[in-house]
């Protein structure tokens, strides 16, 4: 068991790598933290901004 992951890495970092994209234009989906006037902060997706 010395020096195995338990999780695979390789395909963790594949699935960090492939793109996103919306169900509806099926263009990439960018997503962006705004922060509201109270200061609280929301990640939104852009798309087609349906």
């Amino acid at each position: 068991m010395a020096g195995k992951s338990k999780t695979d890495v390789a395909a963790r970092s594949g699935a960090k790598t492939a793109v996103k994209l919306c169900s509806n234009c099926g263009n990439k989906i960018d997503v962006v933290m705004s922060v509201s006037a109270s200061g609280k902060k929301s990640m939104k997706r852009l798309c087609c901004e349906l």
